[in-house]
């Protein structure tokens, strides 16, 4: 399982990055829409920040 803590305190749980990343841009967008990140942002904050559990 992959594993993103978002600053908020939402933690994100996936099979795989893919998986997370579909998680994280559903956060974003719903919790956090002020951030306007694009799908190439989410997916580095992913691949940067993303942990195995």
């Amino acid at each position: 399982m992959r594993v993103i803590d978002c600053p908020c305190g939402h933690r994100l749980e996936g099979a795989d990055d893919d998986e997370l990343f579909r998680l994280a841009r559903e956060h974003v967008d719903r919790d956090h829409p002020e951030m306007q990140r694009s799908d190439e942002e989410v997916r580095e904050r992913v691949a940067a920040d993303a942990y195995d559990a």
